[in-house]
C-alpha cells in the first residue's frame, strides 16, 4: 500500500509532461520553429519526455515484481499496464516523433504526438480503474441507500397529504407532518456529514498532490537558475577573454579601437556595471515570472478545489431542504386549521422530494455507465495481455515444429516444456478474466467464449508438455488467438459508441424515470460471439475428421477432442437459450 502514492505521483508527472507537449509544440512552432535552435529545442524536449517515459515503464515493471506477493491484484494491474504500453509501442512512437522533429517534420510529429497522448490517457485510465471502480461501487451503494430514504419520505408525505384531504384531526395531522419533517431533517444531516467526509478526503489528497507539484517545480526552478548562473559566468569569462585579446592587438588596431570605443580603462568598469545590471534585471524578471506562475497555479488549484467540492455535493440535497421547508409551512397552516393551504404546501413538498429522487437516479445512472466503461477498459487490457502472451507461445510452437521430429534434441523438448509452463500462466490470466465476466453477470456469450479459451489453453499446455507441436496443437492455438481478437474488437466497439449511448440514455432516462443496469456488451455483440463460437466448433470438427483419416492418427486423442467438442456444443446451446429468453437480465 505504500507504493500507491508513488504510483500516483509518477502517473501525474508523466501525464503532465505529455499533456503540456502540444502547447509547447504550438508555441515553439509559432515562435522559432523555422530556426535550427527552435528545432533543437523541440527535439530536446521530446527526448526528455522519451527518457522519462522509459523510466516510467521500468518503474511499472519493477513495482509489479515487488508487489507480486504482498499485493497480487495491484501487481497484476501494473503488469497489464506495462503490457498495454508495450503493445502500443509507445517508446518506439516517441523515438519516431524525435526523429521527425530532428528532420523538421513538425506536422507529422504533432499528429503522432496526439496519438501518443490518447494512448497515455488510456494507460492512465487503466491504472486508475481499480481504485476508481471501488470508489464507484461505494458511491453507488451510498446513493441507493439515500434513494430508499427519499422514497420512504415520499410515501410518508403522501400519507399525510391523503389524511389532510380526508379532513382528519388537525392536531394528529400536525404530529404526522412534524415526524415527516424531522425525518427529512435527519436525512439532510446524514447527507451533510457524508459530503463533509468526502470533501475532507479530497482536500487532503489535493494538498498532498499540490505539495508534490510545488516540490517538483521548485527543483526545476532551481535547476534553471543554476543553468542561468552558469551561463552568466561563461559570459563573463568570454568578455574577459575579449578584453585580453584587445590588449594584445597592434598599436594601430588599439588606436582605432580607442577612437571608436574610448580607452579601455574608462570603459571596462562601465561594461562590468552594465553586465551586473543586466544580470540583476534578468534575475528580477525570472523572479517575477516565477511569482506570477505561482499565483496562477494557486488560483487554478483553488478554483479546481472549489469545483470539486461543488461536484462532490450530493445531488438532490437542495430539493430535500426545500421539501422540508414546505413541510414546516404545512405545519403552520395546520396550526391555523387551514387544511387547504396545508395541502398545497404538502403537494409542493412531494414535488420537491420527487425532484430529489430524480437527481439521485440520474447520478446512479451516470455511475453505472462509468462502472461499465471501467470494466470494459479493464477487460480489454487483460485480453490484450493474454493475446500477446499467446502469440509468443504460438511462434515458439511453430519454430519447434519446423524442425523434423527425428532431428529434435533435448533442447527442443526443454523448449516445449517451457512453452507449456507459459501456457499454464496464460490459463491463470484467463481464469481471472472469466471471474471478472461472471461477477459482472450480464454477458453470457463472452463468458462462454472465455470458458472455451480456458479449455483450449489447458489442452495446449498439456500437448506442449508432451512435445506435441503438430497441426492440431497449432489449430487450437489459432482458435485461441482468433477468439481473443474477436472479443477485443467487440469490447473496443462498445467503448467507441459509449458516448452516443450516453446521450440516448439521458433522453430515455427522462422518459422512463428509473435507472437500469446495462449489459457489458449489447445483444448484437453477444449473438456475433455465439456465431464465432459455433464456427470454431465446426472448423475443429472438420479438422478432426481429416486427422482421423490419416494412417498414424491417435484415435484416443481424437476421441477426447470430439468429446470436448460435444460438451462445448451443449454449452453454446444453453447460452443461446439464455440469451433468447432474457434470463441474463
Amino acid at each position: 500500500m505504500l507504493n500507491r502514492p508513488r504510483i500516483a505521483c509518477l502517473l501525474f508527472a508523466i501525464t503532465g509532461v505529455l499533456l503540456s507537449a502540444p502547447s509547447s509544440f504550438a508555441q515553439e512552432t509559432g515562435a522559432d520553429a523555422n530556426t535550427s535552435g527552435g528545432k533543437r529545442n523541440l527535439s530536446d524536449k521530446q527526448e526528455a519526455i522519451s527518457q522519462q517515459f522509459k523510466r516510467f515503464e521500468s518503474t511499472l515493471h519493477d513495482l509489479g515484481e515487488y508487489m507480486k506477493k504482498t499485493d497480487p491484484a495491484r501487481a497484476d494491474l501494473l503488469f497489464r499496464a506495462f503490457g498495454q504500453s508495450k503493445q502500443n509501442q509507445m517508446t518506439v512512437e516517441m523515438q519516431r516523433v524525435l526523429q521527425m522533429l530532428q528532420e523538421g517534420q513538425l506536422g507529422d510529429a504533432v499528429e503522432r504526438q496526439e496519438n501518443l497522448l490518447k494512448n497515455m490517457q488510456a494507460l492512465l485510465a487503466l491504472l486508475q480503474s481499480e481504485d476508481r471502480m471501488s470508489e464507484v461501487e461505494k458511491e453507488k451503494q451510498r446513493l441507493q441507500n439515500l434513494l430508499k430514504d427519499v422514497n420512504r419520505l415520499i410515501g410518508q408525505e403522501r400519507d399525510v397529504r391523503a389524511a389532510t384531504e380526508r379532513g382528519g384531526n388537525p392536531a394528529d395531522l400536525k404530529d404526522k407532518q412534524q415526524k415527516t419533517a424531522d425525518n427529512a431533517k435527519k436525512l439532510e444531516s446524514k447527507i451533510d456529514q457524508q459530503d463533509a467526509e468526502k470533501n475532507n478526503e479530497s482536500q487532503k489528497s489535493d494538498s498532498e498532490q499540490a505539495q508534490k507539484e510545488s516540490d517538483k517545480k521548485s527543483e526545476g526552478e532551481q535547476k534553471e537558475s543554476d543553468s542561468k548562473n552558469n551561463k552568466s559566468e561563461s559570459d563573463k569569462k568570454s568578455e574577459q577573454s575579449k578584453g585580453s585579446d584587445s590588449k594584445g592587438k597592434s598599436p594601430q588596431q588599439g588606436k582605432s579601437a580607442e577612437s571608436q570605443k574610448g580607452s579601455p580603462q574608462e570603459k571596462s568598469p562601465q561594461q562590468g556595471q552594465q553586465s551586473q545590471q543586466q544580470q540583476q534585471s534578468q534575475q528580477q524578471q525570472s523572479q517575477q515570472q516565477q511569482s506570477q506562475q505561482g499565483q496562477q497555479n494557486q488560483s487554478q488549484q483553488s478554483e479546481s478545489q472549489q469545483q470539486e467540492q461543488q461536484q462532490q455535493k450530493t445531488p438532490g440535497r437542495e430539493q430535500l431542504e426545500k421539501a422540508r421547508q414546505e413541510m414546516e409551512k404545512a405545519i403552520e397552516e395546520l396550526e391555523k386549521k387551514q387544511k387547504e393551504n396545508a395541502s398545497k404546501h404538502q403537494d409542493e413538498a412531494i414535488r420537491k422530494l420527487t425532484e430529489a429522487k430524480e437527481k439521485l437516479e440520474e447520478m446512479l445512472r451516470q455511475l453505472r455507465e462509468e462502472e461499465r466503461e471501467l470494466k470494459l477498459a479493464a477487460m480489454e487490457a487483460r485480453l490484450q495481455k493474454i493475446l500477446a502472451q499467446q502469440k509468443r507461445v504460438y511462434a515458439g510452437t511453430l519454430s519447434i515444429d519446423q524442425v523434423p521430429e527425428k532431428e529434435r534434441t533435448s533442447r527442443h523438448t526443454a523448449r516445449a516444456v517451457q512453452l507449456s509452463r507459459e501456457e499454464t500462466l496464460i490459463g491463470t490470466e484467463v481464469d481471472k478474466a472469466v471471474l471478472m465476466i461472471k461477477d459482472e453477470g450480464s454477458s453470457v456469450a463472452f463468458g462462454e467464449a472465455l470458458t472455451e479459451v480456458r479449455e483450449d489453453v489447458l489442452s495446449v499446455s498439456y500437448r506442449l508438455n508432451q512435445t506435441k507441436v503438430g497441426t492440431l496443437t497449432q489449430e487450437i492455438e489459432q482458435d485461441i488467438i482468433s477468439a481473443l481478437e474477436e472479443m477485443i474488437e467487440a469490447l473496443q466497439k462498445e467503448m467507441e459508441k459509449s458516448e452516443d449511448e450516453k446521450k440516448k440514455q439521458q433522453q430515455q432516462q427522462q422518459q422512463q424515470g428509473a435507472p437500469k443496469d446495462k449489459s457489458l456488451v449489447d445483444m448484437l455483440a453477444e449473438i456475433k460471439m455465439l456465431r464465432s463460437m459455433q464456427l470454431r466448433v465446426n472448423n475443429r470438427t472438420r479438422r478432426i475428421e481429416k486427422l482421423a483419416q490419416e494412417k498414424d492418427a491417435n484415435r484416443a486423442d481424437l476421441l477426447e477432442q470430439l468429446q470436448n467438442l460435444a460438451d462445448r456444443q451443449t454449452r453454446i446451446q444453453n447460452a443461446t437459450y439464455i440469451l433468447a429468453t432474457g434470463k441474463n437480465k
